[in-house]
């Protein structure tokens, strides 16, 4: 396949395959249950349609993806809201080779609305293939349509997928089709496995892949959740490239070192055509060159009020007039990385944010700081260290503004900048340079992860490599120490974490996503300080002694939520930064060269 050219499928909807198998039918069934990847509008047109087409059968149309928190949604919240039950008791299932909590992941937010009737949930997993739901002595068996099929890396994987069952008199007929979204993701992996790919990296410049489908995001009615296929297919789509790759270059699952390309994956939902998928192999872009100058009309926004990611050319609008030594390199599309420092005395500080394009958050904070944070201490930034990523993200939104994008997360060669193992380094060229002039005793890396659930339904559902952030539990402090700094790292921990626990708001949100994180998951990675999650991780060879990640749930958010995210991230630095000039003047006092208490 040549540069710029496309490849272009598309099949008969899932829709119409059920009409093709009702015609077939030899009997006009009595009963007609249907397993389908679309809308609750859409499947309640449906349903009666079907109604209208075979009076007096009894007619059901669930949903394939997510069945059991569609049936909680579509049957019993509404009732549950007028007379909550005294107490919810949930079986899911367990099946071999699935994550053993998979099927109780996918039953969030039930966890959230019980919580919010205060209503008590508990639940134990079971060998069967069917959620059972018990409420106040009644239980409600509900099914789990799943075909077994081979994935990106290799593995089996239970999908959702379509169902149709008919019964006349005591006879049931069972068939199975293929949801849009396993013909998508079928068609994807045939492409990709038959293509003449070259024998090392990169294996091509930007690969970008369309697809659309004719289902529409679903809004929950819980906080920012949707039940979206059109995200947990791109989701899908780029991991699942990044895996073929990783096992084509002989790493392992998950290595963020291979340099794969750009996967720009953009998944529609479009009811007014058929289904379609298409790909096509590009060049890697160039940016265009940024203007020395920008427009007079263009005024730096204000960031602490500021409810939304900034734009890249607001930010480079933020970036001018700064007084203060920098530090530059290009990304690999050409677009700039820029560091500062503040000059100071003794060991410095780190601060860097944006080295996954689509955590917005970081960047504000950052970039407050950076305009506002003086210390005795030299400081350095990097506001955005991925700006190709960032510029992806800015593209992407424009398309899914509510999803998490993960397709920009890392740099345009499709590695994690941190993770770059030789030249030429690019984006990191910065922040090498920078622990190197700095010799830093403290490195404050901003992150954030999805404000709602994160799903890969082709692959397993729970996304490989990240368990843990597939649903959002707070704010989250991520310590890393050299084994000789745990003391330290500890008096960090704390000074942070009091400064996070003056934010009312934030500590509302840590309760709250907690709470109901810990109804879908037994795995408890954190120790909680204060109200604040903090997960403590000791490793030899550190760029500098204490490494300091915060995780807030931004990926996407706007508004209060993003307010409340940036100010939070801003209050670690501050306090983080404080922290740092009491450790070095007591040093200096103790005439200690080495680490000395926090």
């Amino acid at each position: 396949m040549a540069p710029g050219a496309a490849s272009e499928w598309s099949w008969l909807p899932e829709l119409e395959a059920v009409r093709r198998i009702l015609a077939e039918a030899p009997a006009a069934p009595d009963r007609l249950e249907l397993w389908v990847s679309e809308s609750a509008a859409a499947r309640a047109a449906l349903s009666a349609d079907l109604a209208r087409q075979y009076p007096g059968c009894e007619v059901r149309v669930r949903s394939a993806y997510k069945p059991l928190v569609h049936e909680v949604v579509e049957r019993f919240l509404p009732g549950w809201r007028q007379g909550p039950p005294r107490g919810v008791h949930l079986r899911y299932p367990v099946v071999a080779g699935e994550h053993p909590e998979r099927f109780l992941l996918e039953a969030y937010p039930l966890a959230g609305w019980l919580a919010e009737l205060g209503v008590p949930f508990t639940h134990q997993g079971h060998a069967g293939r069917h959620y059972a739901l018990e409420v106040d002595g009644r239980t409600d068996i509900v099914e789990v349509p799943g075909r077994p099929a081979l994935g990106a890396e290799g593995r089996v994987h239970l999908r959702p997928t379509g169902r149709l069952d008919l019964t006349v008199g005591d006879v049931v007929q069972s068939h199975a089709f293929l949801t849009d979204a396993e013909h998508c993701w079928d068609r994807y992996l045939a492409w990709l496995r038959q293509m003449p790919w070259p024998p090392q990296p990169p294996f091509f410049g930007t690969l970008r892949i369309t697809a659309e489908l004719s289902e529409p995001d679903d809004p929950l009615p819980y906080g920012l959740e949707q039940s979206s296929m059109t995200e947990g297919l791109s989701e899908d789509l780029y991991f699942g490239t990044l895996a073929f790759f990783q096992q084509r270059a002989g790493k392992s699952p998950g290595n963020r070192e291979v340099q794969v390309g750009q996967i720009v994956p953009v998944v529609r939902a479009c009811r007014t055509a058929p289904p379609r998928l298409s790909v096509e192999l590009l060049p890697q872009a160039q940016a265009a060159a940024l203007p020395g100058h920008l427009p007079p009309a263009l005024e730096p926004p204000s960031l602490e009020d500021l409810d939304r990611p900034l734009g890249s050319a607001e930010l480079q609008a933020c970036l001018e007039g700064l007084a203060l030594p920098r530090l530059h390199a290009r990304s690999v599309q050409g677009r700039p990385v820029t560091g500062f420092r503040r000059p100071g005395q003794g060991p410095g500080v780190l601060v860097t944010a944006g080295q996954h394009g689509n955590e917005a958050t970081g960047v504000v904070a950052a970039l407050r700081a950076l305009q506002a944070l003086t210390s005795p201490l030299p400081l350095g930034f990097i506001p955005l260290e991925n700006p190709d990523g960032y510029a992806l993200f800015g593209k992407l939104q424009t398309v899914n503004p509510g999803h998490m994008h993960h397709a920009a997360r890392y740099t345009a060669l499709g590695d994690d900048l941190e993770f770059q193992p030789r030249p030429p380094f690019y984006e990191s060229g910065v922040r090498r340079n920078l622990l190197r002039q700095l010799a830093p005793v403290l490195h404050l890396n901003l992150h954030g992860y999805p404000a709602h659930e994160w799903t890969r339904p082709c692959s397993g559902y729970v996304p490989e490599g990240f368990g843990a952030w597939t649903l959002p539990k707070g704010f989250v402090l991520i310590l890393r120490h050299d084994p000789a700094w745990g003391r330290q790292a500890r008096e960090l921990a704390r000074r942070v974490a009091e400064g996070l626990a003056r934010n009312a708001a934030l500590m509302a949100l840590n309760r709250r996503q907690l709470r109901v994180y810990e109804g879908h998951t037994s795995a408890r990675p954190y120790q909680l300080l204060r109200g604040t999650p903090v997960v403590w991780e000791e490793k030899a060879g550190l760029p500098c002694p204490l490494c300091l990640i915060t995780e807030f749930p931004d990926e996407t958010v706007t508004g209060p939520t993003f307010r409340l995210g940036h100010a939070a991230q801003y209050e670690v630095i501050r306090s983080a930064v404080r922290w740092a000039e009491h450790h070095v003047a007591w040093s200096r006092r103790a005439g200690e060269r080495g680490p000395g208490p926090g």
